[in-house]
């Protein structure tokens, strides 16, 4: 027992442990042990330093776009101008706070300058500041509350996207579930690879659902207006950088109305029927995330990536009536 509290006291002073068959001290054996294990201990702690500089910034963003949903859900997308999302003067955070928004460089946010990677039937801006409506409200309320993250206008993005949802058991083929009605802004909701229209309920190529407060009826198939080409872009967006993953060509939103009316049935139909009829508005951010070391070991395995969250709120406002066919 004394040897062994005499070991534990030498051990506790740094001194070095004597080997049991020998008599001699381990100083050497546990150097070399050493030597062969700190690398990958240290290899392991940067890991996961690196791990949690992205972890800090995921969740930075995903506090971001529950806010500007939350934005979102208190204000009335039906007060937009159909149309504005064209216009390259709302894809401008000046108006925040009376035009005193700044970013971390303390630079006033402007628009971008390049408009090379947007659709040609975009209009460029008339020489003043339009006042701040629901999507730009939306977006910008997103890039005011991202700090201390850097909102890169050449690569990164916000769209925002607005849903009306029904639950009926009399529309597309009699099946009972939710059924998305609407999807807002309406010229801007689908890509090229899409069949599905979110205004024609009944699947019958007839424009069958409208929203309330609007008055507007669309089209099922070939949505009329002055924005017939509209389509390719998916949601409203506040630079246009994120190149939808499934459909080459297509800008915006990640989501299509099939995915989001999937999500709104989850796995009970029949118990999802019973859901009123309400709106909702989804808040998608891509921003680009850089490592915080930048250590070759690490970037060869990928570095300047994009992350993509995304919240989801009610809109009350975006509630929907429909016509059964």
């Amino acid at each position: 027992m004394r040897r062994v509290l005499k070991n534990l006291l030498k051990a506790l002073d740094g001194a070095p442990l004597p080997d049991p068959a020998s008599g001699r001290s381990r100083r050497g054996q546990s150097l070399v042990e050493l030597t062969l294990v700190m690398p990958i201990l240290i290899i392991m702690l940067l890991g996961l330093i690196e791990i949690a500089w992205l972890a800090n910034h995921f969740l930075i963003l995903m506090d971001v776009s529950r806010s500007a949903a939350r934005f979102g859900a208190l204000s009335d997308p039906t007060l937009w101008d159909e149309g504005d999302e064209r216009y390259l003067e709302r894809m401008d955070c000046n108006d925040v706070d009376g035009g005193s928004y700044v970013d971390a460089d303390n630079t006033l946010y402007l628009p971008i300058t390049d408009y090379s990677h947007l659709p040609s039937d975009w209009f460029e801006p008339v020489g003043s500041e339009s006042d701040i409506g629901y999507y730009d409200g939306v977006a910008c309320a997103a890039v005011q509350d991202l700090a201390p993250l850097v909102f890169d206008t050449e690569k990164d993005d916000v769209v925002v996207s607005v849903f009306s949802f029904m639950s009926e058991d009399l529309h597309r083929n009699g099946n009972v579930g939710v059924y998305v009605t609407g999807r807002y802004p309406a010229h801007q909701n689908e890509c090229s690879n899409e069949t599905y229209d979110p205004f024609d309920v009944n699947d019958n190529g007839i424009g069958d659902a409208t929203t309330e407060n609007v008055g507007l009826m669309y089209d099922g198939i070939i949505e009329t207006g002055p924005f017939d080409n509209s389509e390719n872009v998916r949601g409203y967006v506040l630079t246009g950088h994120h190149q939808v993953s499934d459909a080459p060509g297509c800008i915006g939103s990640e989501f299509s109305t099939a995915e989001i009316e999937a999500m709104l049935n989850g796995a009970n139909n029949l118990e999802n029927s019973f859901i009123p009829n309400n709106g909702l508005v989804v808040v998608e951010m891509f921003w680009h995330h850089r490592q915080l070391l930048g250590l070759r070991f690490f970037t060869i395995i990928g570095d300047d990536f994009e992350l993509h969250v995304w919240s989801m709120y009610p809109v009350t406002a975006a509630e929907p009536t429909a016509t059964p066919g």
